[in-house]
């Protein structure tokens, strides 16, 4: 006997999709599994008209033939797009346990909880344990680290610490859209909460999802500095010495954001995107109103915004309370893939870029104390040098390196960039050793400065140091070395020739001398020149 299936081209409003089952199912009771049965069961348009009860059947037709791949395909389907439908999470969860996947069914139990009563649940848990009935063993009980459900709690307690901290509007969040065709990318809103499921998925990279900041309440759990790549940067290619300045001033911004933040005894988590650029992560425990987080971000963004010409420094959200149907702004997710680069967003001070080990560094977050904002918010029009305890050494240390890294922004991208290690270009170089080469101790500055360089050479260091004549190098030259379109430095005291070591305590610039750099004796000049490859010639021997 054979079965008339209708096929695929067949219009879908003609198959009477409950008849259709009812028949493959007596036919796999009477006859076993076929070749025709088995096309039916595995085809797409079925899965996307059937719902529900129907979909579940055809789960369960699909065991009975042996399908066992594309029983689980449907399940987990099933689970997705109608998340609180028990009956199918209990039927997904039994056939994981019964093929031994135990590592899929501690992935996806977590998931399964707010659609299982209590006591389903624990059921499920006991199954996990060594000994049926007795309480299970965790981490903190010392517990076996490879177990599954050691595995299964470490996975549950990272979840649980996302929903926590990447909180907002408690009914709405919004999924992310794109067109990479036209170049274009969006949100639309999803009238539910935001749970474990959805985040499954956002995780999983299936979908994308962001979040309203603005609880209902006007209040945020949740705020950040957007930090975006200028717009003319990210068309066409970008030039060497442009993408020289965007990584000086991306590690500028990095250091500076961080010992700003630490004066409220806070720390950033910094996220890239996976567009184009950066977010810097701020959590309140209880929740602020909004109004008061971007007071706080204000006082850390406004002073840098001036800095750097390649970024564009916002915060988030820009609402201080909501009005009529509005939502407020909303922020993708972390750990996602954005929809139109196709590239997954990461905390960039977590090394290893899997998502068990990105969780799993969300441990080291540091919630913000409302106290110590409000003494900064109160202290910032009158706030001077702002000091991270990281630092602190090194600005007890170098005093006069401090206070040029952060009165003197172009030069403070180049001591960001000595810091971290980062190799300078040649003209970097040349700021630095025409500013810091004139202060009284410049030979410990300077060593101190470059030793971490990839071409560090002392004696080229004691060198070049050797053949500075004139005066520091001016504001206008800096600007223009460096590309740097910021405004000019402002100086307590008027000057004719403006230099960043005004920003100084007269006792740490070296002593005075001539303005022009220039030797006016063309003969005094070649005999310069002269010592000069005397000098180089008995260096290369």
């Amino acid at each position: 006997m054979t079965m008339n299936v209708p096929e695929s081209g067949d219009r879908e409003s003609k198959t009477d999709l409950r008849l259709l089952l009812a028949r493959l199912e007596e036919d796999l009771i009477q006859r076993g599994t076929s070749e025709t049965i088995t096309r039916v069961l595995q085809r797409e348009d079925l899965r996307r008209q059937a719902a529900g009860e129907d979909l579940l059947r055809l789960a369960r037709l699909a065991q009975m033939a042996g399908e066992i791949e594309t029983a689980l395909e449907i399940l987990e389907g099933l689970v997705r797009r109608e998340p609180g439908l028990r009956v199918a999470w209990d039927d997904l969860l039994e056939l994981l346990w019964i093929l031994g996947d135990r590592k899929g069914f501690a992935r996806l139990l977590p998931a399964a909880r707010s659609a299982l009563d209590e006591e389903k649940y624990q059921l499920w848990i006991r199954r996990l344990s060594p000994a049926e009935g007795t309480r299970t063993a965790s981490p903190e009980d010392g517990g076996d680290p490879g177990s599954p459900f050691v595995e299964l709690a470490e996975k549950r307690q990272a979840l649980e610490r996302y929903l926590r901290l990447f909180s907002g509007r408690e009914d709405c969040f919004a999924r992310q859209w794109a067109d990479r065709a036209e170049g274009k990318s969006g949100y639309v809103p999803e009238r539910r909460p935001f749970g474990f499921p959805e985040l499954e998925e956002h995780l999983a990279g299936r979908k994308t999802y962001g979040i309203y900041l603005l609880q209902s309440d006007a209040r945020v759990r949740t705020a950040l500095i957007d930090m975006d790549l200028a717009a003319r940067f990210r068309q066409g290619r970008v030039s060497a010495e442009d993408r020289r300045l965007i990584y000086r001033e991306r590690e500028y911004l990095f250091q500076r954001i961080r010992e700003i933040s630490g004066q409220a005894a806070t720390r950033p988590l910094i996220e890239f995107s996976g567009g184009k650029g950066y977010h810097f992560w701020y959590f309140f425990d209880p929740p602020v109103e909004a109004l008061f987080a971007r007071t706080f971000l204000e006082c850390i963004r406004k002073p840098l915004a001036g800095d750097v010409s390649t970024f564009q420094i916002e915060v988030f959200p820009k609402q201080d309370s909501l009005s009529g149907k509005g939502l407020g702004n909303l922020v993708k997710l972390p750990l996602g893939i954005h929809r139109l680069t196709g590239k997954r967003s990461y905390f960039i001070d977590c090394e290893d870029r899997s998502t068990e080990a990105q969780l799993s560094f969300l441990q080291q977050t540091v919630y913000t104390d409302p106290e110590q904002v409000s003494r900064q918010i109160t202290a910032a029009p009158a706030a001077a040098v702002v000091v991270h305890p990281k630092h602190a050494k090194w600005v007890e240390e170098f005093p006069e390196l401090h206070t040029l890294e952060t009165c003197c922004p172009p030069l403070g991208q180049i001591l960001a960039a000595c810091r971290s290690g980062s190799a300078l270009s040649l003209r970097e170089e040349k700021v630095l050793y025409h500013t810091v080469g004139f202060l009284n101790r410049a030979k410990t500055l300077l060593h101190s400065l470059l030793r971490n360089q990839p071409e560090y050479n002392p004696h080229m260091v004691d060198y070049r140091m050797s053949r500075l004549r004139g005066s520091p190098i001016g504001c206008r030259r800096i600007h223009s070395l460096m590309s740097y379109v910021g405004d000019y430095c402002r100086f307590d005291a008027p000057a004719d020739y403006a230099h960043p070591l005004l920003h100084m305590d007269p006792a740490h610039r070296g002593p005075a001398s001539n303005r022009s750099e220039k030797e006016e004796n063309l003969a005094g000049a070649i005999e310069n020149l002269r010592e000069a490859i005397a000098r180089v010639e008995r260096f290369l021997k």
